[in-house]
């Protein structure tokens, strides 16, 4: 399996006794939810790290907000993998019912982003955990998580575009765009003066000003490196 072409916020349908959970850590460093959790829905969110020793960092979701824990899943465990694009056509094909304000909000930008066709886009967090399980995690409080992944560079008019139609709905909206290198907030990106932002690489966040720039690489791969 290509590593590469698993990114930040995919989750993963996986074989949970597979799934490593303390990584050269004490086994009694684990908290009890965890394996329970992993259990009962084994599925788990790829997480912004390096992927040492050909395992990918993963992250399993506990019922509390507070409860998440970080693991290491080797490719031989994935049995299906789920982007937040699978899970917003997912979303349309649902009957119009009555849910959360988060879900609501996620129904109005479907259609005010239908003009957005040069990248892949769609839910992450707890409202794609929700898609993608079929167990409610959304609240009257949560917010929508959206992730952006841009392989080409977006324009500042379009990311104001797109922050622009975010506004003034049910829930908060929470705008992540993915590029090759990193991930960065869609509302650092869409301010009109030019500034550095907070780039968040694998090898930790860094500020920048341009988020596809191809040297980012380089710093991930010495940070590989030296974990190997």
């Amino acid at each position: 399996m290509n590593l590469s072409t698993i990114f930040p916020h995919y989750l993963l349908k996986v074989n949970a006794p597979e799934v490593i959970l303390a990584n050269g850590r004490g086994a009694q460093c684990v908290p009890s939810w965890v394996s329970g959790e992993l259990r009962k829905t084994p599925l788990v969110v790829v997480r912004r790290e390096v992927a040492a020793r050909n395992l990918i960092p993963v992250g399993i979701r506990g019922p509390e907000r507070s409860q998440r824990w970080a693991a290491w899943c080797p490719p031989t465990a994935i049995q299906q993998i789920v982007t937040p694009a699978d899970l917003l056509k997912r979303f349309a094909t649902m009957p119009d019912l009555p849910v959360s304000p988060a879900c609501r909000a996620l129904r109005c930008l479907a259609v005010a982003w239908k003009w957005f066709t040069p990248a892949c886009w769609g839910p992450g967090g707890s409202v794609g955990f929700e898609l993608a399980t079929g167990k409610q995690t959304t609240t009257l409080r949560s917010d929508l998580d959206l992730v952006i992944y841009a392989g080409e560079r977006l324009s500042g008019r379009d990311a104001q575009r797109l922050l622009a139609s975010t506004a003034d709905l049910e829930a908060a909206v929470d705008v992540r765009v993915e590029t090759p290198v990193c991930g960065f907030s869609l509302a650092e990106y869409a301010r009109p003066i030019a500034q550095s932002i907070l780039l968040r690489t694998s090898a930790g966040p860094i500020l920048g000003d341009n988020p596809w720039n191809v040297d980012l690489r380089s710093i991930s791969a010495r940070r590989e490196d030296w974990r190997t």
